[in-house]
């Protein structure tokens, strides 16, 4: 199960929180629920990772109801979520 953590409310991390806490962007699409990690660094670090979910659409069914958010490593056992254990 994907974790959504911040530091911070989640309208209010920024991409540089994602990095000040081990974290990675993700991306979900609310259409088909395809998964993926996105790079952060095509972003400007005071980027709120809401937003960048507004100018995108999913690559695999093409919708542009997805979202982003911050990730966090399971706690138990180190592995990002998508990641075999």
């Amino acid at each position: 199960m994907l974790q959504k953590t911040d530091t911070k409310s989640p309208e209010d991390a920024t991409i540089s929180d994602l990095g000040e806490n081990d974290q990675r962007l993700g991306l979900k699409c609310n259409h088909c629920s395809r998964f993926r990690y996105m790079a952060t660094h095509r972003f400007p670090p005071e980027t709120c990772v809401k937003e960048i979910a507004v100018s995108l659409h999913c690559a695999r069914c093409g919708s542009d109801d997805v979202e982003t958010f911050a990730v966090s490593r399971n706690s138990e056992n180190g592995y990002w979520p998508a990641e075999s254990s």
